[in-house]
């Protein structure tokens, strides 16, 4: 196909195109296989074979698990905490009112984050996100009311049904707009239904546009896992041949391998309580045992392996193997190891890395999962008397959204080198470079809560300090009275 290239007022025509397509020469990337730019179609018949592989390197290859696990760890861990923080504006309340509902309403969610199991729920949402690409959250209602959460993997998604209206098993219009997934028994689940009560959510990380489903977070190192297991085959196989291969003998007269025999069958002989016989099953050479001495003549010569496996390249390759592993995965190989640099810069300039990688995560986890989830509770709670929320019913997306926002509190990174790090902070805010709320919530804190609570901490100490002092002010003056 030619290509028109107007320039400078002139139309100049290449009727190969080869000067336009990333070739250097043309035909240089005549057998370059390529794959459809869309990101339904890339993996459209091959999704099943993409998750189980991925799926399997969790389950076989260390870095894989390592990559999977940490992003999970640091993301997730044990569960976000929700921290309310109502937009009072919007809903017409004064900022104190906005507060203290905002109170209530966290530890109404705590509540019912404990009783549905979802603290540990989330991280194993995470994780099998991560793992097959993308999972499921499940609802379960008895009576109209929220009664448990089911997480489950997305092999209960059809995901070689593409007809008409549905791509990869995901049911959506003709902008691929999701509105539910095709299970395998055949059934479509809505993630909403008619009376807009959540029935399911998927969750994945979307990482291109019109994207119906993830792509599990080791695929693009597939090949490289294969060889690597490749390198470790041949690896260990030239080490068993070093290890069987015992030496080499120059020699006229003397019989070496005799010599080796009899040792190796003296041995097993005498481990057995037996008698050394060549009519009993022959010895094998890991029968020899220790201390045995060859005799050879004079000007004969045995020479003993020097094994060479693995060589000097091993530790190299394996340490680029785990580069590019990083690269694709977003996870520092210092961190997969869980080995570091002595260099504080080093370790801080992975870390900080490794920080946007998971924190990206972290926020679609709380914005596609944790706030459905919140939803579903306040709409429960407020059905069932446990929280007065004025409007929140009427289907307003706007007062729905005011009473919704907040925060998600998750594992922190920690300081590698607390007393410069925490200094900079200080240093920070000082200079008006942070706000005090960047930094408690880089901390794990929310930063409205937190300073009450300190405050009131505050209090508490001054004035158990001050009773204390007038305590032993009291005594000392008891006791020189009675010296007296």
């Amino acid at each position: 196909m030619g290509i028109a290239v107007f320039r400078n007022g002139k139309i100049s025509f290449n009727r190969s195109g080869s000067s336009y397509n990333g070739e250097k020469d043309m035909g240089s990337l005549k057998n370059w296989t390529v794959f459809d730019a869309d990101a339904n179609k890339l993996i459209l018949s091959t999704y099943g074979d993409l998750v189980e592989r991925s799926g399997t390197l969790y389950n076989t290859w260390a870095p894989a698990r390592g990559a999977i696990n940490k992003q999970t760890d640091y993301a997730v861990g044990p569960g976000l905490i929700f921290r309310s923080q109502p937009d009072w504006e919007t809903l017409g309340w004064t900022k104190e009112r906005g507060r203290d509902w905002g109170k209530e309403f966290q530890k109404i969610v705590d509540s019912y984050y404990r009783h549905l199991g979802f603290y540990q729920k989330q991280g194993f949402l995470f994780r099998t996100g991560l793992y097959g690409g993308d999972s499921l959250l499940m609802f379960e209602r008895k009576n109209g009311e929220l009664t448990d959460l089911i997480e489950t993997q997305n092999n209960q998604i059809d995901w070689e049904y593409s007809e008409t209206g549905y791509t990869l098993g995901i049911k959506h219009d003709s902008l691929l707009r999701r509105s539910g997934i095709r299970k395998i028994d055949g059934t479509t689940l809505l993630f909403k239904d008619a009376n807009d009560d959540q029935n399911v959510i998927q969750f994945y990380i979307k990482e291109l546009a019109r994207q119906l489903r993830g792509f599990p977070l080791v695929y693009s190192i597939i090949n490289l896992a294969r060889n690597d297991d490749t390198l470790n085959d041949a690896v260990m196989q030239r080490a068993v041949m070093e290890s069987i291969l015992i030496g080499t003998a120059k020699t006229d007269n003397t019989d070496i391998g005799r010599q080796l025999r009899n040792m190796a069958a003296q041995n097993k002989a005498n481990k057995s309580g037996g008698v050394a016989s060549f009519f009993k099953k022959e010895a094998r050479a890991t029968d020899l045992g220790s201390g045995n001495i060859l005799n050879i003549n004079p000007g004969e010569e045995f020479t003993f392996n020097d094994m060479k496996t693995p060589s000097n390249n091993y530790a190299p390759f394996k340490e680029v193997t785990l580069g590019y592993v990083g690269m694709a995965t977003g996870t520092p190989p210092e961190v997969i190891k869980s080995m570091y640099s002595t260099s504080f810069t080093a370790h801080k300039g992975a870390l900080n890395d490794f920080v946007k990688s998971f924190m990206y995560k972290r926020s679609i986890m709380g914005s596609n999962v944790c706030d459905i989830v919140n939803a579903e509770i306040l709409k429960d709670a407020v059905m069932q008397g446990f929280i007065d929320a004025p409007g929140f019913l009427s289907g307003n997306w706007r007062v729905k959204q005011a009473y919704l926002r907040g925060m998600y509190l998750g594992p922190i990174p920690g300081h590698i080198n607390p007393l410069v790090e925490v200094k900079a902070d200080e240093l920070a805010v000082k200079n008006t470079f942070k706000l005090r709320s960047d930094v408690a919530r880089m901390n794990g804190n929310e930063y409205d809560n937190f300073q009450s609570e300190w405050a009131a901490e505050q209090d508490e100490f001054t004035n158990s300090a001050q009773n204390y002092a007038e305590k032993v002010a009291k005594q000392e003056k008891l006791e020189v009275i009675e010296d007296d």
